[in-house]
């Protein structure tokens, strides 16, 4: 009898317990929350990127694009860019950077005429060597000299100058890591402050 008693106590102990565990598991997920968890899809938007750059007197010259979706104040997609230093046409050999990946950016308040502009590059890619034949007029593309990977994050003012039409300018910092230099270029000579122009066109939403 007692061994009965014992056993139907245990029973009712682990119900109870799993109950209660049920119980605050649901409650756990109710206030779970994520960063998209309440956040709409409202439209979306492709368009170029160009971009300047200037650190231990090497002068970077970018341009590229990139496209996303937007949800409320976020957006989400991906970019590609490559940026030549110093002259191209001045000097017969020249550094390339080439890079892409993921994009996230966040504008706020984005319904009016200017507002502010924040966004994150985050990609890998390579630096390469070009070489310019003066008398093909021609660019002859060198191996791979460094894989690397490339941060850029970077805030300004974003104008709605339609629409469908946004055009933004703001200042990041350009991070690269796995450069191991070149001539003059220093390892860490690519990092530098990034001055970026990017229109997006597309849906933004009301």
């Amino acid at each position: 009898m007692k061994a009965k008693t014992l056993a139907f106590a245990l029973f009712l102990s682990v119900s109870y317990l799993s109950a209660q565990d049920s119980i605050a598991t649901r409650s756990i997920e109710r206030k779970q929350e994520t960063l998209f968890n309440h956040a709409r899809l409202r439209g979306g938007f492709g368009g170029p990127i160009f971009a300047w750059s200037h650190n231990n007197n090497k002068t970077g010259y970018g341009a590229g694009g990139g496209g996303g979706l937007v949800f409320d104040r976020f957006f989400i997609g991906a970019f590609g860019m490559a940026e030549t230093f110093d002259n191209p046409l001045a000097n017969k050999e020249h550094l390339v950077l080439g890079y892409g990946g993921l994009w996230l950016g966040y504008t706020i308040p984005s319904n009016k005429l200017l507002h502010l502009y924040t966004s994150l590059k985050i990609g890998g890619g390579g630096a390469a060597v070009t070489r310019f034949d003066e008398d093909d007029w021609d660019f002859e593309d060198q191996p791979l000299r460094d894989i690397t990977f490339v941060a850029v994050p970077e805030a300004g003012l974003e104008l709605n100058i339609a629409r469908w039409m946004r055009l933004s300018g703001s200042v990041g910092y350009r991070f690269v890591g796995g450069f191991e230099g070149w001539q003059e270029y220093g390892k860490r000579d690519l990092n530098a402050p990034v001055y970026q122009l990017t229109l997006r066109f597309g849906w933004f939403g009301r």
